[in-house]
């Protein structure tokens, strides 16, 4: 009964919040679905993409590439990335869209559905076989249309996936968002799990799926699966805690600067360049079924299916996890089991046993292996810390420093596993090699096929398990360096909102919730500041409460009571404690121009800032001369800001050149409204339209050549901007009640409004039933 109850909360709960979010939170469930239905859509239709890795099975089992081939075109791929990557990296940071910062790229699901489909109904088979330069005809086409089509998808799966990062600014709520579409979008990967091996066996003969048949029969109907994914366009909204009245542009070498200091992004990519020596395994179960026919094409999609689902498990619990032992914890747990689930290889792979092995430490691996909802929350969590340091939002430019490093890292790792393929006896060409049996025929059972004596296969295995475990003990290190706790996370977004509200304190665009959620910040940590932490009930009272005696009801009353209040005394202490600490940390951001270093840097930017926005650039050195002299200090803060005043300092000679350049009339002209100016003008004529675009191209001209000028002259603002509002907090959050019995009494409003419709719909319901059955009654007595 308690457990059918708990279900019928639940659905209660989700029909409450369906349309609006739960008291504290950001994000209706009604978004949260969208997001993961389009997710799920966009993952299955994403299925085909084309790639030069060595081993890859379209390009090189089917098309008979060879490992040069595939090896020359993927530094080729490479090196394109290397120009791409920069051109995405600053349109993600820069680009101004009323859809937001991601939702805009999910529009090009239907072109990216249009290249799939192109790029598997080409006919390279028959282009290869035409003649003498045949072969290198088909791989120039295979580059040609991977490298449209994957650009676009790339985009497509930018926009849904980064989705998750700005929902909400709330890490509990996002790493719940999180949990539940990891939990949706994860069923793709369980149909498609059945429905490619199933695929196997009607399409293609004896089990082998390497051909264009194959392929094209079975990728076609996934590719048309992208428009579902627009759902996520259209169901969702973004929710960036940012400034609405800064103008703002993040330059490339600052953007780089920014990401190349953060240590949270170089502990998650040397977890991931490690990933050519522990995923040297990947291809263990694929290959033992497809080589050594340990079973069926259908009963390992039934296995993997079942045995994927085991990282349901993972993702449900992902969140109490990470609330109860912390993500550094985590992920440093995830990496010790890994060796030793490798390392069980070893005990049955060989073996009669090898099938329900496999089977078995699969799942364990995958509910242990929690990464889509672990590392998608580091990956947010490394995104608020950067804007908390330098007070600029920088996404794109964490994907162009990963790009290049790792494409760098890769070129030489990429070489190690086919030097090990090589060095086993499996040069590339001839995939025979790893077949376990000669001209396998279905019908007949194992023991009755040929064996093949040039098979290399158990080898190879035996070594790349090998690799694998030395991986994954190279993996555990980089974790131990992870330093952002749960409650620092929520610190820093605490901090960020009270900049935010500090900042836009004096907009029309000041946003309510921006507004309740910085008050809230301030409110709370000036109440608990200089408050100590108390002593945690700990599991004694707990087990006390339940060694409590359960005889006769009223016992088992007062022991659950018991057991009630020792749970609420040990959540409460908890909560002190976590908001204790929030409090300091807030408290020493609002006490920050208080220190040594924050008076210098305050008369530093009061040096800049009282020179106006025409004559800051004419004190370069003595301006240099300041942010040199600034402290340097063990507070990581204090060392951050002091590297931003010095780069800052250093960029005022550069705006003395640029104002000549572009004021030469001797006064910097810049209107903010122009854009929006330029946008409202009419379009509905050929003339308009020209008019249109060239005023909003000159629009942002003048808008990035203002920014490119005026950079360091408005960061010195907006630091004192912070330190006047600091001083002023009273007068901040003076209207903080009037506009929370506003936003409560809209909400009531709109809540009843929602209840009368409803009882209305309700009664109208009601009648039109009654009217059926009165029409019934009166046909059953003619």
């Amino acid at each position: 009964m308690e457990a059918v109850q708990k279900v019928k909360d639940g659905i209660s709960d989700l029909r409450m919040y369906w349309r609006q979010p739960r008291p504290g939170e950001y994000v209706p469930y009604r978004e949260v679905v969208m997001l993961s239905v389009g997710w799920m859509a966009l993952l299955m239709s994403i299925s085909w993409t084309i790639g030069f890795g060595v081993g890859n099975q379209f390009t090189g089992m089917t098309l008979k590439m060879n490992n040069t081939e595939l090896l020359v075109m993927g530094y080729v791929c490479t090196a394109i990335g290397y120009i791409t990557t920069p051109l995405n990296a600053y349109i993600v940071d820069n680009l101004r869209s009323s859809d937001g910062k991601y939702r805009v790229y999910i529009k090009l699901a239907i072109p990216s559905m249009i290249l799939t489909i192109i790029s598997l109904w080409l006919p390279y088979e028959t282009v290869r076989d035409s003649g003498r330069f045949g072969r290198y005809i088909m791989i120039i086409m295979l580059f040609l249309i991977g490298q449209i089509q994957g650009y676009v998808q790339g985009w497509v799966n930018t926009g849904v996936t980064n989705m998750v990062h700005v929902m909400t600014p709330n890490t509990q709520e996002r790493t719940k968002i999180m949990a539940i579409t990891s939990i949706i979008y994860s069923m793709g990967y369980t149909i498609t799990n059945i429905y490619f091996p199933l695929m196997v066996d009607v399409l293609c003969k004896n089990g082998d799926k390497y051909n264009m048949r194959y392929y094209r029969g079975a990728y076609t109907p996934l590719s048309l699966l992208m428009p579902v994914v627009l759902i996520a366009y259209f169901g969702t909204r973004e929710r960036l805690v940012l400034p609405k009245s800064r103008i703002t542009k993040m330059s490339f070498t600052n953007s780089m600067r920014a990401v190349a200091g953060n240590k949270i992004f170089w502990i998650k990519c040397a977890d991931g360049w490690n990933d050519f020596l522990e995923g040297a395994k990947g291809n263990v179960w694929e290959w033992m079924v497809y080589r050594a026919h340990i079973m069926k094409s259908t009963t390992y999609g039934l296995l993997n299916t079942i045995s994927y689902n085991a990282n349901f498990w993972g993702m449900l619990f992902s969140p109490w996890f990470i609330k109860r032992f912390g993500k550094r914890n985590i992920k440093i747990f995830k990496n010790i089991a890994q060796i030793f689930l490798i390392a069980s290889y070893f005990l049955f792979y060989k073996t009669k046993f090898a099938a329900i092995g496999l089977f078995i430490v699969y799942t364990i691996d995958r509910f242990v292996d929690t990464g889509n909802v672990i590392d998608s929350a580091i990956e947010s969590d490394m995104r608020d810390n950067q804007q908390y340091l330098i007070g600029e939002r920088i996404d794109g430019a964490f994907g162009f420093v990963q790009s290049y490093a790792s494409g760098i890292i890769g070129a030489v790792t990429g070489l190690f596993i086919p030097w090990v393929y090589r060095r086993k006896g499996f040069d590339g060409n001839d995939y025979s090699v790893l077949d376990v049996y000669k001209n396998y025929n279905e019908a007949l059972p194992l023991s009755q096929q040929e064996k093949n004596p040039d098979c290399v296969l158990f080898g190879l295995l035996d070594t790349l398990l090998k690799i694998s475990i030395f991986g994954a003990a190279v993996d555990v290190l980089p974790w131990f360096a992870y330093d952002i706790s749960e409650t620092g996370q929520k610190s820093m977004i605490r901090v960020i909102r009270i900049r935010t509200l500090i900042e836009d304190r004096n907009s029309d665009k000041r946003e309510e919730s921006t507004y309740i959620e910085g008050c809230e910040a301030i409110i709370k940590a000036r109440k608990y500041d200089g408050a100590e932490k108390v002593a945690l009930p700990g599991k004694k009272a707990l087990a006390q409460a339940k060694s409590l005696p359960s005889g006769t009801p009223e016992e088992k009353e007062a022991r659950l009571a018991a057991i009630q209040k020792a749970r609420e005394e040990n959540a409460a202490a908890r909560e002190q404690n976590e908001e204790v600490e929030i409090s300091r940390f807030v408290m020493h951001e609002i006490r920050r121009f208080e220190t040594d270093f924050g008076k210098k840097q305050y008369e530093l930017c009061r040096k800049i800032a009282d020179a106006g926005i025409d004559g800051f650039h004419n004190d370069y050195e003595e301006i240099l001369a300041l942010a040199l002299a600034l402290p340097e200090t063990d507070i990581k803060e204090e060392r951050t800001w002091r590297k931003q005043e010095i780069k800052n300092a250093k960029q005022i000679k550069s705006s003395h050149h640029l104002f000549e350049q572009l004021y030469p009339e001797g006064s910097c002209t810049y209107y903010p409204d122009a854009e929006q100016a330029a946008y409202d003008l009419p379009d509905d004529t050929r003339e308009n339209r020209k008019l249109r675009r060239d005023a909003m191209k000159k629009a942002s001209r003048d808008k990035n050549n203002y920014i490119t000028y005026a950079t360091p002259y408005l960061n010195a603002v907006r630091t004192l901007e912070l330190h006047d509002g600091y001083n002023n907090l009273d007068g901040i959050i003076a209207d903080y009640e009037s506009v929370v019995a506003e936003r409560k009494a809209r909400h009531d409003s709109e809540r009843a409004k929602a209840e009368r419709l409803a009882a209305e719909r309700k009664l109208d319901k009601e009648r039109l039933e009654a009217e059926k059955r009165i029409k019934k009654e009166n046909r059953k007595r003619r």
